[in-house]
């Protein structure tokens, strides 16, 4: 911790890397974005209520689309995409 608070700047301009919750990423942007790993592993458990789930696919959008040029994606956010890829085929059949 006191190695990143000795390189902590004071604003964006001067960071070449901003790491920050995407709870507080709504109306920023920046070129590259990385997702981490802070997102709940089981989105799809059918014991997770439907506010819930809403509410952490809001929240994932909102982290996927703050990158202009390039977003890096976890394991995570690789599952996600493949289930709702399968559950869209499904529903068209």
């Amino acid at each position: 911790m006191d190695v990143l608070r000795k390189r902590t700047v004071d604003t964006q301009e001067e960071a070449s890397i901003i790491v920050t919750i995407a709870h507080r990423v709504k109306g920023l942007e920046w070129d590259i974005v990385e997702i981490n790993n802070d997102f709940p592993n089981n989105l799809f458990d059918p014991s997770i209520d439907n506010a819930n789930f809403r509410d952490e696919v809001n929240l994932l959008y909102v982290s996927v689309t703050r990158a202009k040029k390039t977003l890096i994606i976890n394991k995570l956010l690789v599952n996600i995409l493949a289930k709702v890829t399968e559950n869209e085929k499904t529903s068209k059949v």
